[in-house]
Parts: structure tokens; sequence; C-alpha cells
């Protein structure tokens, strides 16, 4: 059904499922989470409630106290505007049945209200690294330069209210003069060593051994998304194995959204 998901943004993996990723829509839709298996198949639908809607722009899916959890990052803001951003950690819905019914909404056993340091950022990134207690946010680029903030995810489930993002450096992406190149989602491998980061035309991938690590980061790997044919790419994430990453795509005039896979074996 490519018109509920015309404006396919942020993208995870299932766990449980080899074959199921979860897709929402961002700006102006309901907050609604779209089960989808690996040939771009509706399988099912989990309304969001009492989760904040401003602008959400990326998934996560990774372990957490009550086994996995999705991470529901409100972090938009085109203008750099909003003085703090959100990001609401979901049960995972029940694995979908029938996609005609929508199963009972999804709430957040935690939300986190994070703010930049400096003023405001645009960002369409997230990632979490369970394993090194990290919550990570990449900026999409505009003013020419890719930062990478984290927050530590024990202070976000133990303190009540704002919790300031660290800027830990920029990333060694070429932005320009063109918005093609402008950052629009990441994922964590599955093992926690591979940090993928998207434009809407090229993929990057950096060796990954947490924010403390940062100032080692080599050169990443790239590849370019142009073959998929995009209309406008947004989501991206790893497969179960961590050999290949699905990519999401929004629509776009009467280019409806697409759901990509690019191999990216170790």
């Amino acid at each position: 059904r490519p018109g509920e998901l015309f404006e396919a943004s942020g993208l995870a993996r299932d766990p449980r499922r080899p074959d199921l990723f979860w897709i929402h829509n961002d700006s102006g839709n309901e907050a609604v989470l779209f089960a989808v298996d690996a040939a771009a198949n509706l399988a099912g639908t989990t309304p969001v409630a009492d989760a904040t809607n401003r602008d959400v722009e990326d998934l996560a899916t990774a372990r957490c106290p009550e086994g996995w959890c999705l991470f529901y990052a409100d972090i938009g803001d085109n203008l750099s505007v909003h003085p703090d951003v959100r990001i609401h950690r979901l049960p995972l819905p029940p694995l979908p049945t029938d996609a005609a019914v929508p199963s009972a909404p999804v709430r957040p056993l935690m939300s986190y209200t994070l703010v930049f340091p400096g003023g405001p950022r645009d960002a369409e990134s997230l990632f979490v690294d369970a394993e090194r207690g990290e919550l990570g946010v990449v900026t999409k680029g505009r003013a020419d330069i890719v930062e990478l903030y984290v927050a530590d995810l024990e202070t976000l489930e133990t303190v009540d209210g704002p919790v300031a993002l660290e800027r830990v450096g920029s990333l060694d992406v070429p932005i320009g003069a063109s918005t093609a190149q402008f950052i629009t989602g990441a994922d964590l491998s599955p093992d926690g060593r591979r940090l993928a980061v998207r434009s809407y035309t090229t993929v990057y991938l950096w060796d990954w051994d947490g924010a403390a690590n940062f100032d080692t980061l080599s050169a990443p790997r790239s590849g370019t998304l142009i073959p998929a044919l995009e209309p406008q790419g947004e989501g991206i994430a790893f497969t179960t194995d961590g050999t290949a990453l699905y990519l999401a795509s929004e629509g776009v005039g009467a280019r409806q959204p697409k759901l990509s896979r690019i191999d990216c074996r170790p």
C-alpha cells in the first residue's frame, strides 16, 4: 500500500524475524509504525500513543531492560529552531498477523528530552549502541558539517528532565553545496562494529568502537546509492545477520516510495 507510506523515513530491523522491518512516515502524518517484509509487502500496522510526533525522522532497534525496544526519534528540525528534541523508547510491537487489522497501540516505556549544546541542530539520523551504553545522533549537514552527538543511556534512564548531548566530533563526509549529500539516516550493525550513515545518494561505513574511540576512526568506506533509483532516500537498517543494508525512500510526485537492499559483508 504505497500510499500509506508515501513519506517513509525511519527504518529498523525486527530482531525476531530476519524478513521483517519497521518503518514510519515523517512530519505531518499520524504516529504509526508499519511492518513490512523484505519484499516491501505491508505486514501490519501499530499506532504509537502518548509520544510526541512533531517531526519523527528515524528508528533504531536495540537491547533494553525489557529485552528489545524500538527507539523512536522525534529529532527533525529543518529550521533549527526547537530548543529540545525527543526520543521515545517503545516496546517492540507484537509480530503482525493481519495487514488489514492494526494491533493495539504501543506507548513509550521511557521518553528522553535532549538538548544540543550551542543551540538547535537539524538531525534525521539515530543509532543506539546498547553494548557501550550510548545513543548517537548524526546531524543532517547544514552549514557544510556533519556532527556526531552522543548521550549516555543510563543517564537518560535516570534523569528527570533535559539531558545535554555531547558533541563527539565531525564525520568525514563531504557536503559542499549539494543537498544530495545531506545525511538522512544511520544504523549500527547488530554486532556493534560498523556504523552506517546514508545521504540521498551515498552510504558510508565506519569501523565502530564507541564514541570514546572516535578520534581513531579511519576514513569511511563509501558506495553510491544512485543505482537504487530512490525518489528521496531516508531510511537505512542492517539485516539481522549484518550482511546487508535495507534502504527506505519517500515517494516524490508520481514516483512511489521504495524499499531496496544493498550487500555490505564485512
